[in-house]
Parts: structure tokens; sequence; C-alpha cells
């Protein structure tokens, strides 16, 4: 797979976010159906878990975290920044500014405390529209994995629960089992 050049649709929403954006570049957010939302407490105990699911894709794959990630499907309303994005080996290196979704082979987000309901509603349906095969919600206030697969339009068809300490399997074209035993609850 090769990322597509054409740009993605800029909306006057999308031209607010990026000069909020651009005037606090310490400061992670994202957009969301033009709703711009900013999660100004980073946790290490969150930090943490992204790096322990990152890392254990790290060797067979592109990953990358906190990338721009866009989608024409989304109407330039929408700019989201998975905790981690997973794409092909052929993508090391990119330095795509933003990076296309429909692209991607996995994301996962690790819950937020303050705003749960982003990672656990809202974005389900922005991943399973562009075409993302897995879908991944760490979820330490209840303390389980949410595997989503097989997308089809605003949703996914099947979801897997584990919890903290089982293993979760990834299909194919990622073919692994992710080791949750790192991962513990708030």
């Amino acid at each position: 797979m090769t990322a597509r050049m054409e740009g993605p649709v800029v909306s006057e929403e999308m031209r607010r976010f990026e000069e909020i954006d651009a005037a606090f570049p310490d400061i992670g957010g994202e957009m969301i159906d033009g709703e711009i939302r900013i999660d100004a407490v980073a946790s290490s105990a969150r930090g943490q878990m992204v790096l322990a699911v990152a890392s254990q894709l790290m060797p067979g794959w592109c990953v990358m975290t906190e990338v721009d990630t866009v989608y024409g499907g989304w109407h330039g309303r929408t700019l989201l920044r998975p905790d981690v994005s997973v794409a092909g080996p052929s993508y090391r290196g990119t330095r795509l500014k933003q990076f296309p979704a429909d692209e991607l082979l996995l994301v996962a987000e690790v819950v937020s405390e303050s705003n749960p309901e982003n990672d656990l509603d809202r974005k389900v349906g922005k991943y399973a529209v562009a075409g993302i095969p897995y879908y991944l919600v760490v979820n330490p206030v209840k303390g389980v994995c949410l595997l989503h697969s097989e997308p089809v339009g605003e949703r996914y068809r099947a979801v897997r629960e584990s919890e903290f300490g089982e293993p979760v399997p990834v299909g194919e074209p990622i073919g692994t089992v992710l080791d949750t035993t790192a991962l513990y609850a708030y």
C-alpha cells in the first residue's frame, strides 16, 4: 500500500483547528465532527500503556503515536490522533504531515478518565467508516481491552473483550497476540 497524495477536504472547522493546534503545539488536541477536544492532562500511567501496546507491534510494522489522521469521508470535520497507529512496514520513515486513515491496519486508544465517550463511542464510528480493520480500546477505567474488527459502515461487526492480563489475538494481516499483563486499571 502507498499513501494517497491527494489533499484532505479542508473546511472552516479544520482551518480553525489548525490555528489553535499551531498556537499550542504541546497540547494534544483532536477534532471530531467540528468539535475541538483538548486533553490537557497527560498521565505517565496512560503513556506507559501506550508504550506497552506500541512496543509489541514495532518489530514488524510502521508504528506511530499521535499522528495526524485524516479521511476524506470525514469531510474535513474530523482530525484524530490515535494513541497508536499501525501501518504496513513500507511506511517506516514516512514524513507525511497527515496520514490517511484508510491506509492504517490498526489504531489503539487508551481511554481517558475525563472523556471516555470519545474512545468508547464516537471514535468507533469514525475508524469503522474509514475502513480501519482493527480498533483496540485499552480501558484502564474498567481493566479491559476491546478489540473491534470487521468494519461495516459506521460500526464494527465484531468486538472481543479481554480483561487485563488476558491475551488479545489480532487477526491478519497483523497476525499477533498482544500481551496485556503490563496494563493496569486506574
